[in-house]
């Protein structure tokens, strides 16, 4: 009967995706060069993205080929929804955003973990909304988190008296962002995104620490989903 009809030969796998995304991305930049000298200069933009978010393709595909070997993607996964959904929230940052070390490999690293089905299981909202949080992150954003994240899963501050003040000082030094300003400006957009708890008092000098160092549920719940990535290097020995 033709609801038996297995449902899955429809569909491509995970691998013939990323690979016909890298034929594409060839064709388009060897295009965009074959063009006319005055369309050529207006798309160098274009041609560095395309070279940049192919990069950043492959290494994604090794790692999903890497992870499948060793069984820690089961095999019918790359045929589910969440998976083409995740997948595609990655291709569509690779092709209209500015894609860079930082925030590919915080998307590769979810991705990769939402795959492994160990944080979560394959038919959860979570790991879209997560995706598309992260996605809205930049570079600066993602070390304050990074930072706090390290912070909070250590003991030495929890008996302490914190203040703004206080914080942005620890997570300046902890994050290599240098200037306390650069933090303050990324612990703002990262209170609106309701990733950081946002200050308390008139003069905005307190904070609210516990339990995560500043972190929402929320934002500590997508560093700890992400922290639980395990690199190729460690899967190969």
């Amino acid at each position: 009967m033709a609801e038996d009809i297995d449902q899955k030969r429809f569909k491509q796998d995970t691998n013939s995706i990323i690979a016909d995304t890298l034929t594409n991305l060839a064709e388009g930049v060897t295009g965009i060069a074959a063009s006319k000298k005055q369309e050529w200069v207006l798309s160098i933009g274009h041609i560095v993205q395309g070279v940049r978010g192919g990069q950043f393709l492959s290494i994604l595909q090794r790692e999903w080929d890497s992870y499948k070997e060793k069984g820690r993607i089961k095999e019918d996964y790359q045929f589910t929804d969440q998976n083409y959904t995740c997948l595609h929230e990655i291709l569509d940052f690779l092709e209209k955003d500015i894609p860079d070390e930082t925030r590919f490999n915080l998307l590769k690293q979810l991705f990769l973990v939402t795959s492994t089905e160990t944080m979560s299981n394959r038919d959860s909202i979570l790991p879209q909304q997560y995706m598309k949080i992260c996605k809205t992150l930049t570079t600066g954003e993602i070390l304050v988190l990074n930072a706090t994240y390290g912070v909070a899963k250590e003991d030495w501050w929890k008996d302490q008296h914190f203040g703004a003040h206080d914080w942005l000082g620890v997570i300046t030094e902890k994050s290599g962002l240098a200037q306390r300003e650069l933090v303050e400006i990324h612990e703002r957009t990262l209170i609106n995104k309701k990733l950081l708890s946002p200050r308390t008092l008139s003069d905005e000098s307190g904070v609210r620490i516990s339990p995560f160092f500043r972190l929402t549920d929320l934002g500590h719940k997508i560093c700890e989903f992400v922290a639980s990535y395990e690199p190729i290097r460690d899967q190969q020995e």
